[in-house]
Order: C-alpha cells, then structure tokens, then sequence
C-alpha cells in the first residue's frame, strides 16, 4: 500500500474511532452529527470526568456539547473570595451522564475541568439547563446588551412551559399577522437590579415580551 492510501486509511480509521469512543445518551446521538470541533470538545469533556470520577470513560454518555464565550478566566465556574481576569475565552459546555447522574464540563483551549458549583450555572440545574439550554443563553446575552449590564448581574428566576396561541409567541408586533397555531415553549423570567424581566421562546425563537428598555 502506498504512503498516501496509508495516510487516508489511517485517517478514516481515527474518525471512526473518534465517533466509536463517544456514547450519547439515547436519543441524542449519534457521534458522527458532531463537527470536528464539538466532537473534539466532547472526547477531551469525557477523558476529565471519567479520570474525576475514577470511572471507566465508557460509562460516561454524552449529552449536549456547546459552544460558549467564557467571559473572564474562571471559565464560568467561578471559586468564591477568587478574582479573574475579564478575557474573553471561546470554550464549550458540555453536558455528560454517568449512571443517570448529570455533570457538566468546562472547555477552553483544549483544556478541561469538571465544574460542580451552582452558581456557575447561574442558577439553573443542569437537568433544567439540558431543557431549554440555547435559548435560555440566547435570553441572558440579549438582555446582558439590552440594559448594558454584565452577565453575572443577571438573576434567573423561573421557566414556565407554555402553549402560545400563535406564531407572536403571544407577543405579537403592531401591524403584523400570525400563523394561528399553537405553539409549545417557556416563558423565562430574569431579575436585574430589583426589575423583572421576561421572555417568550420556542425551540427557534427568544423573544423579550414586553419590549425590554434600560429606562
């Protein structure tokens, strides 16, 4: 076999290895929907709480990978009494199982550690986290840029499953028509500087219902 054919089999064989070497839990998978980066990500994700837990790594399953912006070096896991430095570090959160257990892993610059402290999740469990994960990140940046407000100034209250009447996610805008049909999601509340703050979402859309002002 020649050098080159060598180094394409080699490389067919690693990416299948890769995909073999992740378990997702079921009905979340499988590996291969993963892009290089995330599944990169993922691998280095169950390496670390396999060697945390001192388990074998193929009872860890996978079960979100994210891609995130830490925003100072804690990594969003920040230790109490600690200060960090406000640097902007692209990572990934993911989200793994062990035995039903539910543990979330921080990323960034190929480095990892697994993250046990509440309020590095800002509030939120991560069995309410794997629920409406996306969208409720999509909600805090946007209200972040809305009041001109840090992250961590940014209490989550509550999320309310709820059926909308229509395509407006109950918050339609003047002048414009909406698809009647229901619509299945959340209504997510936030407190910032003693002012409540609300969100209308689906699984597509994060809207902040009523209109959101830093008055």
């Amino acid at each position: 076999m020649t050098p080159i054919f060598v180094a394409i089999a080699s490389t067919f064989v690693t990416l299948a290895a890769c995909a073999q070497d992740i378990r997702f839990v079921p009905g979340k998978g499988p590996a291969d929907t993963l892009g290089d980066t995330e599944r990169a990500a993922a691998l280095l994700a169950i390496d670390t709480l396999a060697a945390d837990l001192e388990v074998p790594r193929e009872s860890v399953e996978l079960d979100t990978v994210r891609a995130v912006e830490w925003r100072d070096s804690s990594l969003g896991c920040p230790k109490p009494g600690m200060a960090y430095l406000d640097v902007i570090s692209p990572g990934h959160k993911v989200t793994l199982r062990v035995d039903g257990q539910i543990y979330v892993v921080h990323e960034a610059g190929n480095k990892a550690f697994v993250c046990r402290q509440t309020k590095a999740l800002g509030g939120i469990t991560p069995e309410r986290e794997l629920v409406f994960g996306p969208q409720l990140v999509v909600a805090r940046t946007d209200l972040a840029e809305r009041l001109g407000v840090r992250d961590s100034e940014i209490q989550f209250l509550s999320s309310e499953g709820r059926t909308f009447a229509n395509a407006s996610l109950d918050c339609p805008e003047p002048g414009q028509t909406y698809a009647e049909a229901q619509v299945r999601g959340w209504v997510l509340t936030f407190a910032v500087r003693g002012r409540r703050h609300t969100y209308h979402t689906d699984l597509h859309r994060t809207i902040p219902c009523p209109p959101i002002t830093a008055d």
